[in-house]
C-alpha cells in the first residue's frame, strides 16, 4: 500500500512540474511571439487551464507536507490529547467540505461541458473539471493522516501520511 501511495505521490509532482514547465514555456513563447508581430490568442486561455490544473495539485501536496498556513495558537494551549482530538475533528470538517466540493465540482463541470473555451474547440468543463479531481486528492490526503493519527502510525515507525 506504502509503495502503490508513493507512486502517486511521485507521479503527482511529476505531473505538476510538467504543467507548471509548459505553462513558463507557452508564457514565454507568447511573448516573444507578440513582441515579434505574430500573437497567438489560444496560448492564454491554454495557461489559464493549466495553471488552475496546478493550483489544486499543488494545494494536495502542500496539505500533505504541512505546508498550508494554520493558526494553531489555541490548539497549542491544549492539552496534547486534546490537540490530537482537535486535529481529527478538523480534519473531518475538511473532508466533509472537499466531499462537497467534488460533488459540487462535478455538477459544475456537466454544467460547462458545452461551454467551450474562447478561441479554442476546447470545453469548458476541462478547467472546472481540476475542482473535483483537485478535491478528492485532497479528501485522500486527509483520511490518511486521519489513518496515521487513529492508528498511531508514527509510533509504529512507519512514515505519517
Amino acid at each position: 500500500m506504502i509503495k502503490i501511495i508513493s507512486f502517486f505521490t511521485k507521479m503527482e509532482e511529476f505531473v505538476s512540474r510538467l504543467l507548471l514547465s509548459i505553462v513558463v514555456l507557452l508564457v514565454f513563447f507568447t511573448a516573444v511571439g507578440r513582441w515579434a508581430g505574430l500573437p497567438v490568442a489560444w496560448s492564454v486561455n491554454i495557461a489559464q487551464l493549466l495553471f488552475v490544473w496546478i493550483i489544486f495539485l499543488g494545494s494536495n501536496q502542500a496539505l500533505r507536507n504541512n505546508k498550508h498556513i494554520g493558526v494553531d495558537i489555541f490548539s497549542n494551549l491544549l492539552p496534547r490529547r486534546l490537540q490530537v482530538l482537535n486535529e481529527i475533528f478538523v480534519l473531518i470538517l475538511m473532508s466533509a467540505f472537499l466531499l462537497l466540493s467534488v460533488v459540487y465540482g462535478v455538477k459544475l463541470s456537466i454544467d460547462n461541458s458545452t461551454r467551450v473555451i474562447s478561441n479554442t474547440p476546447i470545453s469548458y468543463s476541462f478547467i472546472t473539471m481540476a475542482v473535483p479531481v483537485g478535491s478528492f486528492l485532497m479528501f485522500l490526503t486527509v483520511i490518511g493522516k486521519i489513518y496515521s493519527i487513529v492508528f498511531g502510525c508514527e509510533r509504529n515507525g512507519l512514515r505519517r501520511f
